[in-house]
């Protein structure tokens, strides 16, 4: 399967955290999906050593035809600059995320649907209100803005980090799916990751917490 995993945060620390826990506590073959440019990137780049692949499609479809199931942080590094700035919201960037629905159906592998709570506790970050690093991060295909964790150093705050699974979404391969195929996967996915966050979010301690989705 591929396992849609939002939100991204910081740093998605669920998502690389689950990446060796999966491939130790079950039988199956499980790598992350991660940003071409991590694996050039110091510190960033040994993550990868946990076993990850590129987030073309190219490279996503080899590991899937191999028999393992990918990890995607469906948001990217969109989803970095939009931080919630307020304590009882979680914000994802996913509405024009539509990637992980084409790819799901043109191999037929179903789609886990997954929230990872606590990515977005684990650093604060600063950016600017007009969107320049944005636009920068996009083209330059690497995150440019300032974060901080504990005392002020790339060293995150102490949160729980949690990672709750919803119910896998049966795909049927469609080769060349149409806008409307994949509009419609993409918005169960949506109502599904959405669900998932409901359905836990008390259960560690998120009862407050209101999810929305841009």
């Amino acid at each position: 399967f591929g396992g849609g995993a939002p939100p991204h945060g910081v740093l998605p620390l669920a998502n690389v955290l689950s990446i060796p826990a999966i491939n130790a506590c079950t039988s199956a073959s499980f790598v992350g999906v991660a940003a071409s440019v991590v694996f050039f990137t110091p510190f960033l780049r040994y993550l990868t050593l946990f076993g990850c692949v590129s987030a073309s499609a190219g490279d996503i479809t080899k590991a899937l035809s191999s028999g393992a199931c990918a990890g995607i942080v469906p948001d990217g590094i969109a989803g970095i600059f939009r931080l919630a700035q307020h304590p009882t919201e979680e914000v994802v960037y996913l509405r024009a995320r539509k990637g992980l629905a084409k790819l799901a159906l043109r191999t037929g592998r179903p789609i886990m649907p997954v929230y990872s709570m606590g990515n977005t506790r684990a650093f604060s970050a600063a950016f600017d209100p007009f969107g320049l690093m944005e636009r920068l991060s996009r083209a330059a295909q690497a995150a440019i803005f300032v974060y901080w964790g504990r005392c002020y150093l790339p060293v995150p705050y102490r949160t729980p980090i949690t990672m709750c699974f919803g119910r896998p979404i049966e795909v049927t391969r469609t080769p060349q799916p149409s806008d409307a195929e994949v509009d419609a996967l993409h918005e169960r996915l949506q109502r599904e990751i959405v669900e998932t966050f409901e359905r836990h979010k008390a259960v560690v301690g998120w009862g407050n917490i209101k999810l929305r989705l841009e």
